[in-house]
């Protein structure tokens, strides 16, 4: 080989080399972190939502509008080269300023969202939790309270239904705030499950008492008790009166008939025909009258050792009751109370 071919071979290989440098480097640049000028009181961080089902291009504009990073096309070639185009996730994201294209990439595809707090409180029914739900959310109470009333859904979710009414458990959530009704509602009866199997439910199991009747009477102690050590208690006057054939007499099963909260039950409330009402039908009535929490399906499942049968709100500002074994002793207490 001539000389004159080496020196085009080597002028060729070190013109090749220069190019293949400005490349990568161009490369580099366009996939470095933009830069973050503090003087000009910019947030360190900043929040975007990638919306459900936006396809790469969309996403890349985006954060290349937000100058999260330098070139669209540059950081779209970079996420098909490592095949994490199409796993970016859904969501509202706080993304720190400064950082590189590889290292946002990364946090997209792992889903670091930002979460939002959702809580709902014990003892609401579906209907309820439907509105404060809806509150803190995106989607609305009706869309909720169409999914609780759902009895295909119940019985995809394991519930014994026919509704989800008891098994949306009550909880402070951390989810993504573009949760749908369906996901939220989904959410929550899967923590229902996770509180009450297996342990709970081979308790009361243990009490010949089927999960759904541990539910049901865990809701209507939830609704009467008002301080916490009173629980177990409340639970062993209506084991008590369940054992011995005894109605339970339970005012919030009738609220529930009536369709809802009533400061004071009257006389005439306690003949409302429902198979809720507890007064007229004995036994327990045919679902949970609201969702309880994890203390009083404790409760319900492990009550105290004692012979109570009645009991009866005092009136004062903490929700105490007192307890009676006898209907005399019950009468007594109540004519001393009003005296």
């Amino acid at each position: 080989m001539s000389g004159r071919v080496l020196r085009r071979l080597a002028a060729l290989s070190l013109t090749l080399a220069v190019m293949v440098a400005v490349l990568a480097a161009g490369g580099w640049y366009l996939l470095a972190p933009v830069d973050v000028d503090v003087t000009r009181g910019r947030s360190t961080k900043i929040g975007i939502e990638i919306p459900r089902g936006a396809h790469m291009g969309e996403i890349a504009a985006l954060l290349q509008e937000r100058d999260l990073i330098r070139n669209a096309l540059a950081f779209r070639w970079y996420a098909r080269m490592r095949g994490e185009a199409d796993h970016i996730h859904a969501g509202r994201y706080d993304v720190p300023r400064g950082l590189s294209a590889p290292d946002l990439l990364a946090q997209l595809v792992e889903g670091r969202i930002r979460l939002t707090r959702l809580v709902v409180p014990e003892g609401l029914t579906a209907d309820e939790a439907a509105h404060v739900a809806a509150s803190q959310a995106r989607f609305s109470a009706a869309e909720y309270l169409a999914l609780a009333r759902d009895s295909l859904l119940a019985d995809s979710l394991g519930v014994p239904g026919p509704t989800l009414e008891g098994y949306l458990f009550p909880e402070t959530y951390f989810v993504d705030p573009a949760i749908t009704a369906r996901e939220f509602v989904a959410l929550q009866a899967r923590t229902f499950r996770r509180v009450f199997e297996p342990d709970l439910l081979k308790g009361a199991t243990g009490r010949g008492m089927p999960g759904k009747e541990a539910v049901i009477l865990a809701s209507i102690i939830e609704a009467e008790a008002r301080r916490p050590e009173e629980r177990r208690t409340i639970s062993a006057v209506y084991h008590n009166r369940l054992d011995q054939g005894m109605p339970l007499e339970a005012d919030p099963t009738v609220q529930y008939a009536l369709g809802g909260h009533r400061a004071r039950v009257l006389y005439r409330d306690l003949e409302v025909n429902s198979p809720y009402n507890t007064y007229r039908n004995p036994g327990l009535p045919p679902g949970p009258i609201n969702s309880p929490g994890r203390a009083s399906l404790e409760a319900a499942v492990h009550p105290d050792s004692s012979s109570y049968l009645y009991f009866f709100w005092i009136g004062d500002s903490l929700g105490t009751h007192t307890f009676s074994r006898t209907y005399d002793e019950h009468l007594r207490k109540r004519a001393q109370l009003r005296r």
